[in-house]
């Protein structure tokens, strides 16, 4: 997946026809929250909490089964409650790290609930993640009880997977836990254009249903035998290396192979754009990285020098805006490859040139390399095109426009 596609694919989502749909889903979700508000969860009994005595009034049955449109829970047993009830042996079950018998336990099940609306509506990160609560119930809570706050997307795996097709998969990220994981995809949605509009539970249908939709299944096939799936790792680390540009050589004419089929264009720019795409995410990074360094600065101030500009519109002419060492400005068009260190060859639009031409010294290409490891190498190039050593250039496009007779 790329951006070019998340792009496309918001312009197919039939946001305001689903949001019509979820209308009674959310009316719903308002009367759970007012029927279980902390004071009343306090005063609740086991009956009105536990799932297993084919009551659908109770809390776990409420949010399990009715709000399962605002993010599922099933899949794991009903021991994720911390206390059930069981058919099978008529009583009640329970998870002894809650308390010593069934009724200690629930006491303990409730005073967590509470514990963790509060510490919810505080966004207090240490204690959500220490509270005993399982992983899915306390998602689930959270986001019913906050739903423009926490994400509801509660499996692990989903959200790995949605943090690697979207190039948000730093190695920190991908083990920190899972409140960290949705934030960063949070934090996707509140940085553009459009998603930003989107209430969360809109931009998690989006990604559900939509795209990127879902990781395989070990028997699924993602794509066409034919044509290539690219897949990239995490990204672990990133190095600068250095090269020197090479004296300037007359590169022979391309001669076609007989026999040999036509590219298809379409697919090898479908391709192109996926690597562009990790490319420019790997030097965002590092130009992060660089800044914190250079100019001894948090992450955070770091992060508001650097902008994903072409994230916004091709038309920049750059990818990247950064700053150097002195603040001033720095414009860094991206160039990745698959291949090792070296020598490589790469498309450059007209705008691109012109861009390079007016910003001069503050210009800069970043060519990333081993683009599809976890490990990938960042040749930072200052402006080649100032003395054009080491650089041949030759067109390879044309421009048609189409003129028809008008009656």
């Amino acid at each position: 997946m790329n951006y070019q596609e998340l792009q496309e694919a918001k312009q197919t989502f039939r946001i305001h026809s689903l949001e019509k749909d979820y209308k009674n889903v959310y009316k719903v979700r308002e009367d759970f929250v007012r029927r279980f508000s902390p004071q009343k969860i306090n005063a609740m009994t086991i009956e009105e909490y536990v799932i297993g005595k084919q009551s659908k009034t109770s809390f776990c049955y409420l949010i399990e089964r009715t709000l399962e449109s605002l993010g599922r829970i099933t899949g794991q047993p009903s021991s994720k409650f911390g206390i059930w009830y069981s058919p099978n042996v008529q009583r009640y079950k329970y998870d002894p790290k809650f308390g010593k018998d069934y009724k200690d336990a629930f006491l303990g099940v409730k005073n967590a609930i509470c514990a963790l609306i509060s510490s919810g509506e505080k966004h207090n990160y240490d204690e959500i993640i220490a509270n005993p609560l399982n992983a899915l119930i306390k998602g689930k809570i959270l986001s019913v009880y906050f739903p423009e706050e926490y994400l509801n997307i509660f499996s692990e795996r989903h959200l790995d997977y949605y943090l690697r097709s979207l190039n948000l998969d730093t190695k920190e990220l991908m083990k920190s836990n899972v409140l960290y994981k949705r934030d960063a995809l949070l934090e996707l949605k509140n940085n553009d254009k459009d998603m930003k509009k989107w209430s969360i539970n809109m931009f998690a249908v989006f990604l559900w249903s939509h795209y990127p939709k879902a990781p395989l299944k070990s028997d699924e096939v993602a794509v066409a035998p034919d044509e290539e799936d690219i897949k990239f790792p995490t990204l672990e680390s990133f190095s600068f290396i250095d090269l020197q540009l090479a004296n300037e050589k007359p590169i022979p004419p391309t001669k076609p192979h007989s026999g040999q089929p036509s590219p298809d264009y379409e697919k090898e720019a479908r391709k192109y754009k996926k690597l562009g795409d990790r490319g420019e995410y790997v030097v965002y990074q590092a130009e992060i990285s660089r800044l914190m360094t250079e100019l001894s600065i948090t992450e955070t101030k770091a992060k508001k020098l650097v902008k994903w500009v072409s994230r916004e519109s091709d038309s920049y002419g750059y990818d990247i805006q950064s700053v150097n060492k002195d603040k001033t400005p720095r414009y860094i068009e991206v160039k990745a490859t698959r291949g090792k260190a070296g020598s490589m060859n790469f498309y450059y639009t007209e705008n691109e040139y012109e861009t390079a031409k007016k910003y001069g010294e503050n210009y800069y290409i970043y060519v990333v390399y081993e683009i599809l490891t976890a490990h990938p190498k960042i040749w930072m190039i200052k402006n080649p095109f100032i003395k054009g050593k080491g650089i041949n250039m030759r067109p390879v496009k044309y421009k048609v426009e189409l003129s028809t007779l008008t009656e």
